[in-house]
């Protein structure tokens, strides 16, 4: 039986470790092709939807906090302290998903209700809700941000975080946002856009544009389709100047907006007028 040396057994572990990055990089490929071909075989039809987000659900937050490297809490931290939530207000936050702008909502005293299309996102909400000891000031429901089944003229402040670009009607919503706040209400809406302009702003439309869906398909277990929706509804989203005409077409007066990571991620704080 022929015996290694010393030398040729150090020179075989070198070839190991040359061979680690091509290795990693055929892994990767082999990942995205499987979910490209998955994608273009099987095609969803429920893209953006509560349906979407209930498939999603289970690895929805830790997805978030790896592709965001958990600066969204502070983009939400953001959102609360642009609205001054107070123990007085009667919230309302739609797309509540799994219930973090509720929970930081109900923390400062708020009486809160989180409206969202997605049972199992809620679900999730739920037992956060209940860990953070808030199930008597946080209610969530199934819901339809274009047809709300509220009364009118019923809230102080409303929120919608990373979910306004995945109403079909935008418009609607935003009119029926309107329709369920007292005068004077504030709104907040949290969302991604695409920058246009500054030293990393192309860094940042590769990464909204190319890294989310492949990042996100991985993480979650979804298809890549799903996550793939994610960049294209970023890209067909109004710019920030645009959004705030819409939003003012309501009802609302919007302030300048708060720009975050770059300008992928934008804060309009508007009062119904």
């Amino acid at each position: 039986m022929a015996v290694r040396t010393r030398r040729q057994r150090q020179q075989e572990e070198e070839k190991k470790q040359k061979r680690l990055p091509y290795a990693a990089a055929a892994a990767i490929a082999a990942v995205v092709a499987a979910h490209y071909y998955n994608a273009t075989v099987i095609r969803s039809d429920d893209l953006g939807t509560g349906t979407m987000f209930d498939r999603i659900a289970p690895h929805y937050d830790k997805a978030n906090d790896f592709m965001s490297l958990g600066l969204h809490h502070g983009w939400r931290e953001a959102l609360i302290a642009g609205l001054d939530i107070s123990s007085n207000d009667n919230a309302l936050d739609l797309a509540t998903g799994t219930a973090d702008v509720a929970i930081l909502q109900g923390k400062r005293g708020a009486t809160v209700l989180g409206v969202d299309p997605s049972k199992n996102m809620l679900d999730i909400g739920r037992g956060k809700v209940t860990e953070a000891g808030l199930d008597d000031v946080v209610t969530l429901e199934l819901g339809d941000a274009t047809s709300l089944n509220l009364n009118s003229s019923i809230y102080d402040k409303i929120t919608i975080s990373f979910g306004i670009r995945n109403i079909p009607d935008i418009d609607s919503a935003l009119r029926e946002m309107r329709r369920v706040s007292k005068q004077g209400a504030l709104l907040g809406v949290l969302e991604f856009a695409l920058p246009e302009s500054g030293l990393l702003a192309p860094v940042a439309r590769a990464f909204v544009s190319v890294v989310v869906p492949v990042l996100g398909a991985v993480l979650s277990g979804a298809r890549f389709d799903e996550y793939a929706h994610l960049a294209r509804s970023i890209a067909e989203f109004p710019s920030p100047d645009k959004f705030r005409e819409r939003i003012a077409a309501a009802g609302f007066e919007a302030r300048e907006p708060q720009l975050f990571a770059c300008g992928a991620v934008v804060l309009y704080v508007a009062t119904a007028v």
